[in-house]
């Protein structure tokens, strides 16, 4: 037999047994509506169905990500359907998905690799998706969803555990590194002094070390961003190209610039080697090389003499003083250093299981310890515990007055700090309402770091809410130069400006590109009714509240909008919606 890397998708009915005794002509048709419309599903993701008995479908993907892009919609698909029908006309899937090597037939396929998938689907939650380590290695961080780790599953016939994760919705900020299929925002001139930093290689034995290189490349982006006559790309962008076999020139065409930085980073316990490179993109040569070997206590120097070099390279003459000025407040104690960047590893990855934003916060605490007056590190705790009250509910007012003193210990500490500034920028405007000087502290965030685009995200959404929709709109297509790819959080931001510019058929193309739709539903049912297609406006309210669970009014009171109007507006419109 031949055999071959596969995906492969497995989905049931659960309790199809007890339906079929109850009434089988019903629950036959039940299914016959679901089947059409999974395997259309399965079909659109490339999916090739090759095993069908009973209420069972057992389909072979090529990707991973699309298998699990299937079943998201799958279970979105049926949760809609089931959606104000009686108990005996609703029908519940589990999805299983396992990547393997599997023996090829004619028209089969075989192996331990297709058991697995059968058997995590048993191990699913009812309307859950349950994937092995293997396919959670390949997708998180790729597909804006958490997981829930399942421990190691004793299966069925399979003679060994199976690492396994039950897949839920998003919990905390999604703030992490993602490439989509296709570029967002087409560039078409590349700025003078346009330049993006790939991830710095760690050539280290150590494989922790990646903490180090992912920590060191972004101070040195943002470092670099602080030039007004550099564009820096983000990134969320230029991270994405992580062991990519794209080549320099590809890469300067996708993300629009004429200069790419990248290096590497070898670490000997107290020692290290940083080798750092300029390119010009269009000829593919070194316009600049440098190594440097160092001790870890010299590391912010060399960011600083890296950045002088690459400036003065790409621009000319850049006055000493500029680059003193921008110079972050650093650490008095290098282990703390270290330490905030090994709990950043965590902490942006805080959406995908809920352990990590557990080691991050720990982390943290080590940092402070080492270095009580590291505002960073005040500041990412600050921000790691609000994330984790959404894995832990917490309604108990003494947890969010420790976060918000934490983040005021963080701007006391460095008040040009931009992370303590965009979290001041919360508590002012969510918590205090005090709307002037929250948008005060992100616009300082943004503008400490201009090429953050997750700062520019959150000045984005404070402006939506304050009512300034045209400045918005201009944000939001600045971050998008940055980051060509532009994962949904600004796409849905980009919906929301148009929705309240009144050009709903903007608003509309820009929701229907998001592929885990949310609270965007609502956004887009208000919209189809401002473009007169109740119909279509119906289908997607029931949509919106199938899958965040909120009614009209659950969803209205939970935005911030500081203008009447603004909220009157909506609520009428979502009202006038009949389902």
């Amino acid at each position: 037999m031949d055999r071959k890397l596969a995906t492969i998708f497995a989905s049931d009915v659960v309790g199809f047994s007890k339906m079929m005794g109850t009434d089988e002509v019903n629950t036959l048709k039940i299914l016959k509506q679901r089947r059409e419309v999974i395997d259309t599903i399965i079909d659109d993701h490339d999916g090739i169905i090759f095993g069908s008995a009973g209420d069972s479908v057992i389909a072979e993907f090529a990707s991973p990500i699309k298998a699990a892009e299937a079943a998201l919609e799958t279970q979105l698909k049926m949760n809609i359907m089931n959606e104000g029908k009686s108990d005996d006309n609703r029908m519940i899937f589990r999805v299983g998905i396992n990547i393997g090597d599997v023996m090829v037939t004619e028209d089969n396929l075989f192996g331990d690799a297709v058991n697995i998938a059968a058997r995590l689907e048993a191990a699913a939650k009812p309307s859950g998706i349950c994937i092995s380590q293997t396919v959670f290695d390949m997708i998180n961080r790729k597909i804006t969803v958490s997981f829930e780790d399942a421990g190691q599953l004793e299966l069925k016939n399979i003679e060994f555990p199976i690492n396994a994760f039950h897949v839920i919705p998003s919990k905390g900020t999604p703030r992490w590194t993602q490439k989509t299929d296709s570029l967002e925002t087409e560039i078409k001139e590349s700025e003078p002094g346009s330049v993006a930093v790939l991830l710095f290689k760690n050539l280290s034995n150590d494989e922790d070390q990646d903490y180090f290189c992912e920590g060191f490349s972004e101070d040195l982006l943002s470092i670099l961003a602080k030039f007004n006559n550099l564009v820096v790309v983000a990134s969320q962008a230029s991270f994405s190209y992580k062991d990519s076999s794209v080549s320099i020139k590809d890469i300067g065409k996708e993300l629009g610039v004429k200069y790419l930085i990248k290096g590497s980073v070898r670490k000997l316990g107290p020692k290290m080697r940083i080798n750092a490179q300029l390119l010009a993109t269009d000829r593919e040569t070194s316009l600049w090389s440098n190594n440097y070997d160092l001790s870890s206590e010299e590391v912010f120097n060399v960011q600083d003499e890296i950045a002088g070099h690459i400036v003065s390279t790409i621009v000319g003459k850049v006055e000493d003083d500029v680059l003193e000025n921008i110079k972050a407040k650093r650490p008095e104690n290098m282990s703390a250093y270290e330490l905030v960047l090994k709990g950043l590893e965590y902490a942006k990855r805080g959406n995908i299981v809920k352990d990590n934003l557990k080691k991050a916060i720990n982390l943290f605490d080590q940092a402070i310890e080492a270095d009580p007056t590291y505002s960073r590190a005040h500041a990412w705790k600050s921000c790691s515990l609000a994330n984790l009250s959404d894995w832990e509910k917490s309604d108990d007012p003494n947890y969010w007055n420790n976060v918000i003193d934490i983040g005021y210990k963080a701007l006391e500490l460095d008040p040009n700090d931009p992370e303590a500034n965009r979290i001041m920028g919360s508590i002012k405007f969510y918590f205090e309402k005090d709307f002037e000087l929250g948008k005060h502290h992100f616009e300082k965030a943004k503008n400490l770091n201009p090429s953050d685009i997750w700062l520019i995200s959150r000045y984005v959404l404070m402006l939506i809410y304050m009512g300034d929709i045209e400045k918005a709109i201009s944000e939001i297509q600045r971050a998008m130069r940055l980051d060509p790819f532009s994962n949904d959080v600004l796409i849905i931001q980009e919906g929301i400006c148009h929705y309240w510019l009144k050009d709903y058929d903007k608003s509309i193309n820009c929701f229907q590109k998001i592929k885990i739709p949310g609270y965007a539903l609502f956004y887009l049912t208000a919209a189809h009714m401002k473009n007169k297609d109740s119909e279509r406006a119906i289908e997607k309210l029931k949509e919106a509240k199938a899958i965040t669970g909120q009614s009209v009014d659950e969803f209205v009171n939970s935005l911030s909008y500081t203008k009447d109007d603004m909220v009157e507006d909506l609520l009428n419109t979502l009202n006038s919606t009949s389902v």
